[in-house]
């Protein structure tokens, strides 16, 4: 029984520190796809009503979906990645200050009223790749393009290993499948062997580093070979469909 005239704590009006720290992470996770967007080298290659095909930085090739859940066939496993966000800003011209920019999921009037939109000429890859996109894609040389991807890397990203920069273009770079988090494939190599195990864990999670399987390999096509120093090239009829 509580003696007479003792105070008893004020409650914690205070909100929990955990949930304050996801919002911050969430918000500013968001801020630097927004970025990616806005900055890195990203162009259409074909719009076919709802599917826009997308040119990433390195040279894959990811379908971005336009539904009432919008998807992109990339690795990026936040949503919206940078290519819907591409699609969203860049290509169809909305707002930055459209509330559509921070949905996951679309009413029915949104998303007819982005797909209404016509596409913007600055954002379209020049002819020469659409042309060889629309060769081996939609072509009869599409099961030719099977082959290792280039990891999209963001740049000042560094090697857990080496800690030197990476270049995802011109050094072989493996990813961990856990956390995706990419590491030099010779650096690996060494750690592998550092361990003295056949198998080892990754550099940065610990879980058990596990390679990606051939289909994971040959999920995208990629067109860096292709891709000229000067690659915009605006709409001139030859590849884009539906406006």
């Amino acid at each position: 029984m509580e003696s007479v005239g003792s105070n008893p704590s004020p409650p914690n009006t205070q909100p929990p520190r955990a949930s304050h720290h996801r919002f911050r992470f969430s918000a500013q996770s968001f801020a630097d796809r927004m970025v990616r967007a806005l900055h890195h080298h990203l162009h259409l290659l074909h719009r076919s009503d709802s599917d826009f095909y997308v040119l990433g930085a390195t040279g894959n090739v990811y379908i971005v979906t336009l539904s009432s859940n919008p998807s992109c066939t990339c690795p990026d496993r936040a949503t919206p990645c940078k290519h819907i966000l591409f699609v969203f800003i860049r290509v169809l011209g909305v707002s930055l200050e459209d509330n559509c920019l921070r949905r996951r999921t679309l009413r029915a009037c949104q998303l007819n009223r982005l797909l209404g939109l016509p596409t913007l000429p600055d954002a379209v890859a020049g002819a020469g790749v659409r042309k060889r996109f629309h060769q081996l894609y939609f072509g009869q040389a599409r099961e030719g393009w099977r082959s290792r991807p280039t990891v999209e890397i963001e740049e000042g990203t560094a090697c857990p290993v080496c800690l030197e920069e990476m270049d995802g273009k011109e050094e072989r770079v493996v990813v961990c499948r856990t956390c995706k988090n990419p590491i030099h494939e010779e650096c690996l190599l060494r750690w592998k062997r550092s361990t003295g195990r056949r198998s080892a864990s990754c550099v940065i999670c610990r879980a058990r580093w596990r390679e990606r399987t051939t289909s994971e390999q040959d999920k995208y096509l990629n067109l860096s070979a292709y891709v000229n120093e000067s690659i915009s090239g605006g709409v001139d009829g030859d590849g884009l469909c539906g406006g």
